[in-house]
Order: structure tokens, then C-alpha cells, then sequence
């Protein structure tokens, strides 16, 4: 993770975590990405269409949420960004082979970060990377067979809401870092 010199935690933390969980089944990533945007959770559920059939959030689906609501996105594998969210995965069986296959998504789970900082939605609050990693440890020794955990993805997000005056094809093309 890249180190940032920070006078304070991110301000912005979403109240409604709980509402838009009960309403709409919002989880870890809807509530990592209003975390990032600085947006209600309810709000932001309209980027999330796949929820109708599938309350979980691949990295495609994070990406095209971003994009709808207007930010750009670079993508990096193995890495924290430090401005965006990312997907951590767990470790265990289902990654010894491939890290990166697709029956590994199972075993997944979306953070805001920014900077030094994380907003995991199981805590409700931003935390110091080192604070986090206890909340990551303690998932680890609830999960069936995990070993530990790892970032898989994490999505750098702009501020600045530039995308919006991109066309498509540009800011996807825009986006794609290298591996």
C-alpha cells in the first residue's frame, strides 16, 4: 500500500449501512463504494442493478458501478490502491492452485480504502491499515479452511468526477493498467 501522510481518518462514513442492508441487501460492496465516493449506501444502490439476482460484487461489476456513476478507474492485481476499494481474498483451498480463478470469488470481500485508512462495513468506521488487519484476522479464523488473506484487485478511483464527459470506450481504455 502506498504510504500517504494523513492528519485524521476520511470524514465521511455512510449512516445508512444498516437501512440500505435490510432494504436492499446491501453488503461489502455497495457499502465500500459509497465509502470511496463519499455517498450514501441507499443511493448508490442504483449502480448495483445485479443485486435483483446476485447480492455479490465481482471486480467487472465494481468497475461498471464506477463508470456508471461517472469515476475512473485503474485496476492493479495484488495490490491496496490508495485511493479506491479493494477485493480481499481469502486464502485457503479454493486459491492453492489459481489465485485467480473464479470459484475463488466465493471467498471474497470489498474495502474502501484511502490512504493509511480502511472502511471495512462489518466495522463501520475507518481504520488505520494495522487495525484493520485484526478485523481481517478475526474473518480468517471464522472461515472453514482459510490460511489468510491477500488483496486480489484493488481499483484506484478519482476524485474528480472526470469520467462523466469520457465516452465509453474511452475511459475503458483509460482504465486498464497493466498487470
Amino acid at each position: 500500500m502506498t504510504a500517504k501522510l494523513s492528519c485524521g481518518a476520511p470524514n465521511f462514513v455512510p449512516w445508512d449501512i444498516e437501512v440500505a442492508r435490510i432494504n436492499f441487501g446491501a453488503n461489502c460492496g455497495p457499502v465500500s463504494f459509497a465509502a470511496i465516493t463519499g455517498k450514501e449506501v441507499c443511493r448508490v444502490m442504483r449502480h448495483f442493478l445485479h443485486f435483483k439476482h446476485s447480492p455479490w460484487t465481482n471486480l467487472t461489476q465494481m468497475r461498471r458501478a464506477l463508470a456508471d456513476a461517472g469515476f475512473m478507474t485503474a485496476v492493479q492485481k495484488c495490490a491496496f490502491p490508495n485511493h479506491g476499494v479493494a477485493l480481499v481474498q481469502w486464502l485457503g483451498p479454493w486459491t492453492e492452485k489459481d489465485f485467480f480463478s473464479r470459484w475463488s470469488l466465493a471467498h471474497t470481500h470489498w474495502v474502501a480504502v484511502d490512504g493509511e485508512w480502511i472502511f471495512d462495513h462489518t466495522v463501520g468506521e475507518w481504520q488505520m491499515f494495522e487495525e484493520w488487519g485484526k478485523v481481517a484476522w478475526e474473518f480468517v479464523s471464522e472461515i472453514p479452511r482459510a490460511t489468510g488473506w491477500r488483496v486480489k484487485y484493488s481499483v484506484e478511483v478519482s476524485k474528480v468526477n472526470l469520467a462523466a464527459s469520457c465516452p465509453a470506450e474511452v475511459r475503458d481504455a483509460m482504465s486498464l493498467a497493466p498487470c
